[in-house]
């Protein structure tokens, strides 16, 4: 398999399931070398398929590789397509990635899934999928500290699955300009005690 796509550092941080402050600390330290790419008009810092393998196999192998066999492996990694065998060979190590490699491809597959479930109107803006409701604004309701079921109160016609691809796809696709509000018109109006509205 060819593994040719690139990642920026939110993706690099879905796929290793860690905060994205992590993934841009681990690509200042090296020896991980990042490209400039231009998305949505902004330049941003991405890394390659093997790049992003390096970074989940030293957390793996993190008890087991110093620093310096840490470099020795990231520089073995470049002269050797991983595709050819499941041994990765340096120094005095040789170490079986053939599991390692699998589980980064199912992780980088569980990314390229979000897209199938996301939409985008005209102008860019992702909706999940079959609904009229965007993906950020369900994602900054959680990111508020809405939990999932009050979410789901207030937007009955999403399910749970809908509710966890927005808080996915917004963590891997962050949003660019201005956030959405991080409460519900429904609750900033119970908030303001205009509730009684509903009533009348």
């Amino acid at each position: 398999m060819a593994h040719t796509a690139q990642f920026t550092a939110a993706e690099a941080a879905f796929v290793l399931r860690e905060p994205v402050r992590a993934v841009k600390k681990a690509l200042d330290a090296g020896p991980v070398r990042p490209v400039l790419l231009r998305r949505a008009g902004a330049p941003v810092r991405a890394i390659e398929w093997r790049d992003l393998f390096y970074l989940y196999a030293v957390r793996a192998l993190r008890d087991e590789l110093t620093p310096k066999a840490r470099t020795e492996f990231y520089e073995a990694l470049q002269q050797a397509p991983i595709e050819r065998g499941d041994e990765v060979r340096f120094g005095r190590f040789r170490i079986s990635v053939s599991d390692l490699v699998k589980e980064v491809e199912r992780r980088t597959t569980d990314l390229t899934a979000l897209a199938d479930k996301v939409e985008f109107q005209a102008d860019g803006e992702p909706m999940l999928k079959g609904t009229s409701t965007e993906v950020y604004r369900i994602a900054a309701l959680l990111e508020g500290g809405a939990p999932i079921e009050q979410v789901l109160e207030d937007y009955p016609s999403l399910s749970r699955n809908q509710v966890e691809t927005a808080r996915a796809f917004a963590e891997a696709y962050p949003k660019a300009g201005r956030p959405y509000p991080r409460t519900s018109v429904k609750r900033a109006l119970q908030g303001a005690g205009l509730e009684v509205l509903d009533d009348a």
